[in-house]
């Protein structure tokens, strides 16, 4: 665990779920219907109706964390103390405001909204708050990503409407990566821990703040009524339904034969399916960038790689848009910058994505490598430039891989790909740094803070520094923007750090992943951002018209 008891962003190696098992657990649900709820949808209502891969499993934002589509209904049932909004900036939620922070970065008070009620019309206290952090805090809760941002936090509810958080030590990243939980009823949960509640009827018939209100459920699909008391207002789409499907191909069939108004892909998917969804008439399909990042790490302790002229020179070699074009369909976006396209913190002065072989091959020329006069290949003191990629098998990473490998190919410089499982990938290559470069996906998550990926201080096996880097411009850049509050010393903080990793190389960001997003043409305000995380799609739902 670490010291900062700040949530880790993830790596996106394997995001795989089992459909089949999810399918299966919702069928204990075939053909419930939500009770006690007075929701009247009048003849004449607005419904939008929505195709998503995969199922429910538990209607429960504590574990959300393991199912995407539980992850999205949660963000329609419940409420966090803030929320993300598209360009990764917090803002208020069922707090009225943003905290007053204070003790030096330590301690946050909120102050709950006054109009903020429960489905069932019971107000939301601090008690609820209080009471979700408990549970988050209990030994059992298996979900150690969501409870690390919790270690050692203490909660005070000195009346109903306030709840005072304190920190072990400042951490900026806590508002974005744990402050957003959604809050559960202590009124109807109280007394039961984490435990318990994994089973609990709760989780099929959840009672949230959100804006929308689970009205029925079964393995085919969810309706979720408007909130007619949301403290934001009452939402403009009367009724929202996801329909349910095995995989996402079902889904882009089931969208083209007209059983649904929109259509979410969460994966990459063949240019014939992506066609196959565009020819649907009268919608407007939108790319959304994801925060995961597509890397090639390299090995900054390898013989090859300690030069940063030769990392600048990889850099310049790689044709991003090519990447993004052949490996991933267009979907996601070029980058070379470790700060996620369209979030506040990115600059995109500071992203140089452009290939530049000439540049490129100066650098390597100035870092002692020439081209061997009969194969072609750089060759320094008596060395020939090759080295191995390393990925697991995922096809769109061994694509990506073979793809960057042949962009190389007219610097002199060969690359050959190798793909295992993943989890030989991690236990013998990764953890144990015993690799020379390696394709693998980051999710950097809703904060910009660069601390577990780049950070000396995560070297060795235990830590997610994987490209063994050290720099202490770097080092302190990025403490400096993980500690500070204030958002504009946070801003210049990340601006120098994007600069600096143009010069320097760590690692080469191939692009940051994306995901497909159908709407029909007469919904307004449903443009997404940034998706944080799938459920991201939502966060302005209330906002939605016809």
């Amino acid at each position: 665990m670490e010291a900062n008891g700040q949530a880790r962003p993830r790596l996106a190696f394997v995001v795989i779920g089992s459909i089949a098992a999810a399918m299966l657990a919702a069928g204990i649900a075939l053909g419930l219907r939500v009770s006690g709820n007075d929701t009247v949808v009048l003849p004449g209502a607005v419904t939008y109706s929505e195709a998503v891969a995969g199922t429910w499993q538990r209607v429960n934002p504590l574990f959300a964390g393991a199912n995407e589509v539980d992850a999205d209904l949660s963000a329609l049932v419940f409420s966090g103390l803030v929320r993300v909004a598209k360009d990764g900036k917090v803002i208020p939620d069922l707090a009225a405001d943003l905290p007053e922070i204070s003790d030096g970065g330590t301690t946050y008070t909120f102050r709950i909204r006054a109009n903020a009620r429960w489905h069932d019309g019971e107000p939301v206290t601090s008690r609820d708050v209080a009471f979700t952090v408990r549970l988050l805090q209990d030994p059992d809760f298996d979900d150690p990503a969501m409870a690390e941002g919790w270690n050692g936090v203490t909660v005070e509810t000195p009346d109903d409407s306030t709840v005072v958080i304190r920190l072990r030590q400042p951490s900026a990243p806590f508002l974005s990566r744990s402050a957003t939980v959604g809050i559960l009823p202590e009124h109807l949960l109280g007394g039961k821990g984490a435990q318990a509640l994994e089973s609990d009827p709760f989780n099929a018939r959840p009672v949230g703040s959100g804006p929308y209100r689970l009205e029925s459920l079964d393995a085919q699909a969810a309706t979720l009524a408007a909130n007619t008391s949301y403290y934001l207002g009452r939402p403009g789409i009367d009724r929202i339904v996801l329909r349910f499907y095995p995989d996402e191909p079902q889904a882009i069939r089931a969208f083209a034969a007209g059983e649904t108004d929109g259509l979410y892909l969460r994966g990459p998917r063949t240019r014939a399916e992506l066609d196959d969804v565009r020819e649907v008439g009268g919608k407007q399909v939108s790319v959304a960038t994801r925060p995961v990042l597509a890397m090639l790490y390299l090995n900054n302790s390898n013989s090859l790689f300690r030069d940063e002229r030769v990392r600048q020179a990889l850099s310049l070699a790689v044709d991003r848009k090519q990447l993004l074009d052949e490996v991933f369909q267009g979907v996601g976006t070029a980058t070379a910058s470790p700060v996620v396209p369209g979030t506040w913190a990115y600059d995109p002065d500071a992203d140089v994505i452009a290939p530049d072989l000439s540049r490129a091959r100066v650098l390597l020329q100035e870092a002692g490598w020439t081209p061997h006069p009969t194969t072609g290949i750089l060759v320094r003191q008596g060395q020939e430039f090759r080295f191995t990629i390393r990925t697991d098998n995922a096809p769109e990473r061994v694509a990506l891989a073979n793809a960057v490998a042949r962009q190389l190919e007219p610097l002199g410089i060969r690359a050959s790909v190798a793909s295992t499982t993943f989890s030989v990938l991690r236990r013998d290559f990764l953890q144990e740094r015993k690799y020379e470069a390696a394709v693998v996906f980051w999710d950097q998550g809703p904060d910009p803070d660069l601390y577990f990926g780049w950070h000396s201080s995560q070297l060795g096996a235990a830590g997610l520094n994987l490209a063994n880097f050290e720099d202490a411009v770097i080092d302190d850049l990025i403490a400096r923007g993980r500690t500070s509050t204030d958002p504009e010393i946070r801003l210049d903080t990340y601006r120098q750090i994007q600069d600096v990793w143009q010069g320097i190389q760590p690692s080469l960001v191939l692009g940051a992943t994306g995901a497909v997003v159908v709407h029909p043409g007469w919904l307004r305000n449903a443009e997404p951002g940034v998706l944080f995380m799938s459920a991201s799609r939502f966060v302005d739902v209330h906002r939605w018209a016809r």
